[in-house]
Formats: C-alpha cells, sequence, structure tokens
C-alpha cells in the first residue's frame, strides 16, 4: 500500500496540518516505546526540521552504541534495512543517520497516510 503513496500526495501530505501533526504523534508514540522521549512543539511549517533534529540524535547514538535497540526501532516504524539501501530519494545525505531519520519520517508519515484512507473509505 505506501508503494500506492505518489511522491506528489507525500509532498502535499508534509504541509497539510491534520497529517503533521498525526505524524509527530506516531514518531512520539513509536520512539516512546524504546524510552526515547520526542518533543513536538506544535509548529506546522518547522516540524520535519524540529523531528529530524531529535531524532538524529538517536540514531547517531543507536547506531554507535546498540545495533540491535535501532532494528527493533525500524520494524517498530515498518522500516526495512532493504528500503534504506534502496534509497531513491533527491536528497542527498551527509550521513547514514540523516538518511535514516529522513527514511523515519517519511514512513512514519506513510502511516498515517494509509490509516487515514481506510479510516475515511469505513464511512
Amino acid at each position: 500500500m505506501s508503494q500506492l503513496i505518489s511522491k506528489s500526495q507525500l509532498e502535499r501530505s508534509k504541509r497539510e496540518e491534520k497529517f503533521v501533526l498525526l505524524t509527530a504523534q506516531q514518531v512520539k508514540k513509536d520512539f516512546a516505546m524504546f524510552g526515547m522521549q520526542v518533543d513536538f512543539s506544535g509548529n506546522v511549517n518547522f516540524a520535519y526540521q524540529e523531528l529530524f533534529d531529535q531524532l538524529k540524535i538517536y540514531i547517531d547514538d543507536l547506531l554507535n552504541t546498540n545495533c540491535e535497540k535501532l532494528k527493533s526501532l525500524l520494524y517498530q516504524i515498518d522500516l526495512s534495512e532493504k528500503e534504506i539501501a534502496n534509497s531513491d530519494s533527491e536528497i542527498h545525505f551527509s550521513s547514514i543517520s540523516e538518511l535514516i531519520t529522513h527514511k523515519i519520517l517519511e514512513r512514519e508519515l506513510k502511516k498515517v497516510l494509509i490509516r487515514t484512507y481506510f479510516k475515511e473509505k469505513e464511512l
């Protein structure tokens, strides 16, 4: 299903307050399951950067100290190592932790969009 979400749909959704807030909630929930607190100010215009900066610190730490916990986190988020390795992102990242962080935020948004799509189909 996540392959059915086009890049343009994803880009549009990144700017919609509803989806930004739901994505921030999802990120907070998934990271909290692993004892990592993520804060969000609620400022939709800077949400990506705000979340990115916090998550990157956690990802850096996990890459250096606990790869098994990172794998478990990625499993919870439903992001495979293969998806990270086969990244076709137009954005170029200076480190693997930046790429992983970006892919996490992208995947969390996709989860929100899929959940919203199916909730609306039920109505």
